[in-house]
C-alpha cells in the first residue's frame, strides 16, 4: 500500500505541481487548502507526512503544526514546511515547534519528492529528529547564534 501524503496550502498551484510530483513518486496524496480544514484532515485521514505552508487563513502553519505536535493522534508525524517565509527566524521556529525540513518558495519539486522518500523510506523517527536537531544546530551557526538554547518564537 502507497504511504499517504497532505498538502495543506491555500495555493492551489502549488497542490498540484506538490500532488502531480508525489504522486508521480508513488504516493497517495490529499490536499486541504486552509489551516483548519489540514488540521481536520491530519486528524481523520492519520497521513504518513504532512507538508505544510505557513501563510493560510484559518489557522496559520504555526498554529497547525503546534496543533499537530500535541495532539496524541497527530503528534510524531513527520512535517515538512513549504512556505515563502524564508527568513533565518522562520526556519528556526518551524523546526523548533516540530517540523523535519523546511522548504522555501520557490522550490524544486524532485527536492521536496527527494526528501520525502529520505524522511519516510530511510529515516525512523529517531533519525529525523536527530536531523531536525542538526538542522536547527547549522542553522543558528549560520547566523551567529552562540547558544543552543531554546529557538526563540
Amino acid at each position: 500500500m502507497a504511504q499517504s501524503i497532505l498538502v495543506i496550502d491555500d495555493d492551489p498551484d502549488i497542490c498540484e505541481i506538490v500532488r502531480i510530483n508525489l504522486e508521480g513518486a508513488g504516493y497517495n496524496v490529499s490536499v486541504a487548502t486552509d489551516g483548519v480544514a489540514g488540521l481536520t484532515a491530519a486528524r481523520t485521514l492519520l497521513p504518513d507526512l504532512i507538508i505544510l505552508d505557513v501563510l493560510m487563513p484559518g489557522l496559520d502553519g504555526w498554529q497547525v503544526l503546534e496543533a499537530i505536535e500535541t495532539d496524541p493522534v497527530t503528534a510524531g508525524r513527520p512535517v515538512i514546511m513549504l512556505t515563502c517565509k524564508g527568513g533565518d527566524q522562520d526556519v528556526l521556529r518551524g523546526l523548533g515547534q516540530g517540523a523535519v525540513e523546511y522548504f522555501t518558495k520557490p522550490f524544486f519539486p524532485e527536492n521536496l519528492v527527494a526528501s520525502v522518500k529520505i524522511l519516510l523510506e530511510v529515516f525512523d523517527a529517531s533519525m529525523r529528529d536527530q536531523r531536525r536537531q542538526h538542522l536547527i544546530a547549522r542553522r543558528q551557526r549560520a547566523i551567529g547564534m552562540t547558544t543552543t538554547a531554546s529557538v526563540p518564537f
